[in-house]
């Protein structure tokens, strides 16, 4: 007090002016210039909070099981018993493949888990809202912890697989150590279409709704319970153009052939997965305020 006193005598400006003049020189400035992009702002809190990702994705694994009476074991079982109805339905139509149960369930549980994730992204980010309104929480963290809940059950659902590839006798070899970095590959595309999708349904309320009915479509156009060979030689090279025919094939030939995909194969899935990742991170964080005013 006496220092800003005499700082005031000296200068000539009165004392008000004085303390004034010394508070600001303790508050700290903010530039909104120097702040970084959003692009880069929601990864810097995506990290920060890094810890919430995993107790929501922990979260959401204890809520799906909580009123079931198999619990976890209906990971196991789900999939096997719609592979049985699918096998017995489609095997008698489609020329005779060796191990259709291991070609159809390898595709299952990634369609599976492309489904699930997506569809529980948009609805987390939505719902959400409530808690962003109290705590600050970047909402990216809820998209994270949604694919991280479905890869969870992806990685259980290789159980099943394991035990069907052993009764049918297909080869295990090392190609099956690349499976990991399939899921991964899946896991990105899969965040990238469900930001992307989310971030839409802040503008268009139905759009969840919507995107179930295109999932459906997009399943029957994505080679899971058939072979690419029945469809018109033809019409082949659009399938072929699917991302996700891509990623099937990725999982699928260490599988079901004991093979590991090729190295342009994985050149192409990492552009493809990447690149979504990129665009979905970008229309997201582009227009992540709009999710605010959404009624």
């Amino acid at each position: 007090m006496q220092q800003t006193r005499e700082q005031a005598e000296a200068s000539g400006t009165s004392l008000r002016e004085a303390r004034a003049a010394s508070v600001n020189r303790e508050l700290p400035v903010y530039d909104s210039a120097k702040q970084p992009h959003p692009f880069l702002e929601e990864w810097q809190e995506l990290w920060r909070y890094r810890d919430l990702v995993f107790q929501w994705s922990g979260r959401n694994i204890k809520l799906r099981y909580k009123r079931s009476a198999l619990g976890v074991l209906w990971t196991l079982l789900e999939p096997l018993m719609l592979m049985l109805i699918l096998t017995v339905v489609f095997s008698t139509v489609f020329r005779p493949m060796e191990a259709f149960p291991v070609y159809l369930l390898a595709g299952l549980i990634l369609f599976d888990f492309f489904n699930r994730s997506t569809l529980l992204i948009v609805e987390e980010i939505i719902v959400s809202q409530s808690l962003a309104e109290r705590v600050h929480v970047p909402r990216s963290a809820f998209a994270v912890a949604a694919v991280l809940t479905y890869l969870t059950h992806w990685a259980i659902a290789h159980v099943p697989l394991i035990a069907i590839m052993i009764y049918f006798g297909r080869p295990f070899s090392w190609s099956l150590l690349s499976l990991p970095f399939g899921m991964l590959l899946a896991a990105m595309f899969a965040l990238g279409v469900g930001l992307v999708v989310a971030t839409l349904g802040a503008f268009f309320h139905d759009i969840r709704l919507t995107y179930q009915v295109l999932l459906t479509g997009w399943f029957y156009a994505t080679p899971v319970i058939y072979p690419l060979d029945v469809v018109p030689e033809h019409l082949q090279v659009y399938f072929r153009l699917n991302p996700m025919y891509l990623l099937l094939r990725l999982v699928r030939l260490p599988v079901y052939d004991g093979v590991m995909p090729s190295a342009g194969l994985w050149a192409a899935g990492f552009a493809v997965s990447f690149s979504t990742l990129m665009i979905g991170w970008w229309t997201f964080t582009r227009w992540r305020n709009a999710f605010d005013y959404r009624s």
